[in-house]
């Protein structure tokens, strides 16, 4: 069971989430946006230190390659040769940018698979966060439509989120519940925990961010770019 200090840090992290109390870091770059550094990882401190202490005492998570998603949170082929991986906040302007340029990747490699880290780098992505990561455990869930919806929509909100779920044809009655109590020892926390610790092993300093293999976490999603890095993983097999 977890200890009631854990409860609480977990009770903080859904308290921040309501209350959007926990101060940004500025952005890498005043643009925010594809072409400029993204923006910094670690932007949420607060909320993510609450996270680590909720996933404190939980029994170790899987240690699943960086490859391998998390439910459905995944986009192209199911059995691709090659695995992009990409780590995003829903509340990153960035991130949401860089979508169509991975749809064009998927669009032009049919060999191609794209697994999404989901983090809370930005205090209002949390919900967002959340909730994706409940979508894409749900049996039957169509992931992918979700996720395009909530990118579509520009910065998450409640409404937002409502009407991504709507669009995927998703109840939000059939989603777990997401309230700090339900939480404890849940997969989303250790998720959450997990994707900002790999990133920063990757020695990610902004989002949106990508790996292929044992690769650093790079930024910059030029659409050439990306595929010469594709071009030469598939090479490399």
């Amino acid at each position: 069971m977890m200890s009631p200090g854990k409860i609480a840090a977990l009770s903080m992290l859904l308290a921040l989430a309501a209350a959007g109390s926990a101060a940004p870091l500025e952005p890498a770059d005043a643009t925010c946006g594809v072409g400029s550094g993204g923006c910094a990882v670690g932007a949420d401190e607060a909320a993510m230190k609450a996270v680590d202490q909720a996933s404190a005492d939980q029994p170790a998570t899987d240690e699943r390659p960086i490859d391998a998603a998390f439910g459905k949170a995944w986009l192209g082929a199911a059995d691709g040769d090659v695995t992009l991986v990409v780590f995003a906040d829903y509340a990153c302007p960035a991130c949401r940018e860089a979508q169509p340029v991975i749809d064009q990747l998927i669009a032009a490699d049919p060999r191609l698979r794209i697994v999404y880290r989901v983090l809370i780098n930005e205090d209002n992505g949390r919900n967002a966060a959340m909730t994706s990561l409940a979508v894409a455990q749900q049996p039957g869930s169509d992931w992918a439509k979700f996720h395009r919806a909530l990118d579509a929509a520009g910065d998450p909100t409640a409404a937002t989120i409502a009407a991504a779920l709507k669009q995927a044809g998703i109840n939000p009655k059939s989603l777990p519940d997401l309230s700090p109590d339900a939480l404890v020892g849940s997969p989303i926390i250790a998720e959450l925990s997990g994707n900002d610790a790999r990133i920063q092993e990757r020695h990610g300093t902004a989002v949106p961010a990508w790996v292929i293999g044992g690769g650093r976490a790079l930024n910059g999603f030029e659409l050439t770019k990306l595929q010469a890095a594709i071009a030469a993983a598939r090479a490399g097999k």
